[in-house]
């Protein structure tokens, strides 16, 4: 099978060194690292929308930058980080703009998984960032739904959990892993380890713009891994099929008064 994405030796001056790494088609890739570490750079290279300095950046073979913006919106979404609202536009009507259909309705799986129904009627410029973001998420997923549907669709999240509360972080993860489990390709950034080590087929590492590992996240998260990437001290437990995984000794501040 052919990768989806494919990034050979990828270099962007003061933020990504020599990144190479396949994503298949079904993945459910979790980038984790501190800030900094290069991710919300590489997720960029990922959908197109930022050159590459060094390195190849292949989608579905053909070199990203040779694809269409217009081809490339028809099954790639990108969700950047948060910005601020400024219109006082309704979530109803924002959406809208993004769907496909003659006659907007939000599909019922958006629907179940974030809530937004309640505030469809708000003007963007009024919701609180957890509401905000879980509209963003929903524009996301509407831009390629038709493709979503079809299980041909490449998603790229860059803190989709942000701001978002602990109840629909849970729906998210599992809303995502039906996605891929349908064909679509997932690949999300996130400060969240333990619920990246347990919602995600593969885990990225990065650290200072370099991969630290990439693979599975049994493989990946290891003590040895973690307290390299984020400079802290970290037990891992496995618990049948769940990874527990703690920080043990953040900054001590004690010895600085």
């Amino acid at each position: 099978m052919s990768p989806v994405i494919s990034l050979r030796n990828i270099i962007v001056n003061q933020r990504l060194t020599n990144i190479t790494l396949d994503i298949n088609k079904g993945d459910c890739v979790h980038i984790l690292g501190p800030n900094g570490a290069g991710k919300s750079t590489l997720l960029s290279i990922m959908a197109g929308v930022l050159p590459a300095e060094h390195g190849e950046a292949l989608l579905l073979k053909q070199p990203l930058a040779q694809w269409p913006l217009s081809a490339l919106a028809t099954f790639r979404t990108l969700l950047a980080q948060q910005s601020e609202a400024v219109f006082a536009v309704s979530v109803r009507e924002y959406l809208s703009f993004f769907s496909s259909e003659p006659t907007f309705e939000l599909p019922s799986l958006l629907e179940t998984t974030l809530e937004v129904g309640s505030f469809y009627h708000t003007p963007l410029n009024r919701l609180s960032g957890g509401e905000r973001q879980r509209v963003e998420i929903c524009r996301a997923l509407l831009q390629v739904w038709p493709a979503i549907k079809r299980g041909e669709a490449l998603l790229l999240l860059d803190e989709p959990l942000q701001g978002v509360d602990i109840r629909h972080q849970y729906a998210l993860m599992a809303l995502f892993q039906a996605l891929c489990n349908k064909g679509n390709t997932l690949v999300l950034s996130s400060h969240d380890i333990s619920l990246s080590a347990n919602y995600s087929y593969k885990i990225l590492l990065m650290k200072l713009g370099t991969s630290v590992s990439f693979g599975l996240p049994e493989s990946v998260l290891s003590v040895k891994n973690l307290e390299h990437t984020f400079d802290c001290h970290f037990a891992v437990n496995k618990r049948d099929d769940f990874l527990d995984i703690q920080v043990c000794a953040p900054i001590v501040l004690d010895q600085m008064w």
